[in-house]
């Protein structure tokens, strides 16, 4: 499992008529709302909210798994819970939201129906926590995320010297320092049932037939300092926010397939380590919400740094390493849907924005 970046970099399903269908152009309110001043939410930094607030996230995401699945059981028997049937929905849209033109905002959206969830579903009021895993690339366990504490997101795994992680022929990393189960903090001994799917699926561009089994797996992780510092650090994200256009930008947050460097988002992954090292099965872990929304952040900032590259895309197609062949990404392409959490289709445009179409949010600071 650990051995899984041919998952990130090396290779990155199949859209299910079970899951079905969200919304209107860009820079467009739904339902005759509009974003003012007075209505944008802000996003910040998880390490640097006070202690009780970082509390009541974690508290809402464990709500969240409090709450009954709405999918149906005999179908996928791993949605053991409302938090769950988020990391199903994603491993059943990998293959058509990563390594593609359709990356960055499918998970824009689906971030803000997450959020919106832990809202209306646990009433949690506070911020919409990130990651800022450039301010923690020295060490992440030597921060309040990771610290395994209560007001964490819960610590390392336990040590197990699996030995060196290979990830191609040109890559191959330290192994962390955990491995093992996480025991501390808020998601102690998590069961994290979707077992790891080999990324040989993304070549076929299928799932395996038991992909939605339940098994039952610890949630694991293998905090990895040596990553961090290498591919999250300050200077690469602050060249990702001035990337030079659209497909510059991609290139820095995902690396090349197949070569020697990670990239922002595959390194942020590796860091972290266990499930996390899986792109089918990673959402399982609830720090990928703060990782992602960090993604999203130095999407953010780039649109910000160059409003007039806010609209571009890189000219890739809708599906991972265009498996199976797929149209170019336009602006007015539908995205791939978020499963029962979509109202009605949406186009990219729509979700360029985080003050247009259905958003309403920033983030505390731009970067770089």
């Amino acid at each position: 499992m650990l051995h899984s970046l041919l998952s990130f970099v090396a290779i990155t399903a199949l859209l299910s008529n079970s899951f079905v269908s969200a919304a209107p152009a860009r820079h467009v309110a739904r339902d005759g709302s509009s974003c003012t001043p007075d209505k944008i939410k802000t996003r910040v930094d998880f390490n640097k909210m006070p202690p009780d607030e970082r509390k009541a996230y974690t508290d809402a995401v464990k709500c969240l798994m409090g709450k009954p699945s709405n999918l149906d059981r005999a179908v996928y028997p791993a949605a053991t819970n409302r938090y769950m049937d988020y990391a199903v929905i994603h491993v059943n849209r990998t293959q058509y939201v990563h390594l593609d033109a359709f990356f960055l905002t499918w998970h824009r959206y689906f971030l803000w129906i997450y959020e919106n969830d832990l809202e209306q579903s646990c009433g949690y009021c506070g911020p919409f926590p990130y990651w800022d895993f450039a301010s923690t690339a020295s060490d992440p366990r030597a921060f309040p995320i990771f610290d395994g504490s209560e007001y964490s997101m819960s610590g390392d795994g336990i040590f197990n010297d699996t030995g060196p992680i290979t990830l191609g022929a040109e890559l191959t990393i330290p192994h962390g320092t955990g491995g093992g189960c996480v025991t501390t903090g808020p998601f102690a001994n998590q069961v994290a049932p979707l077992k790891f799917i080999d990324p040989s699926q993304l070549i076929q561009g299928t799932l395996p037939a038991d992909a939605f089994a339940y098994n039952d797996i610890c949630l694991m992780r293998d905090l990895n300092a040596y990553v961090s510092q290498t591919y999250t650090n300050g200077t690469e994200l602050v060249a990702a926010a001035h990337a030079t256009n659209a497909s510059n930008f991609e290139f820095l947050l995902n690396g090349v397939i197949g070569s020697s460097s990670l990239g922002i988002h595959s390194g942020a992954h590796f860091s972290v380590g266990g499930q996390m090292d899986s792109i089918h099965v990673s959402a399982q872990d609830p720090v990928w919400y703060p990782l992602h929304t960090m993604i999203d952040k130095v999407y953010w900032s780039w649109q910000q740094n160059y409003p007039e590259l806010a609209d571009q895309l890189d000219g890739s197609t809708g599906t991972a390493l265009n498996t199976p062949p797929s149209d170019v990404v336009t602006l007015d392409s539908t995205e791939p849907d978020w499963g029962y959490f979509q109202l009605s289709p949406i186009k990219v445009r729509e979700l360029i924005s985080t003050t247009g179409g259905p958003f309403c949010y920033q983030y505390d600071n731009v970067i770089g």
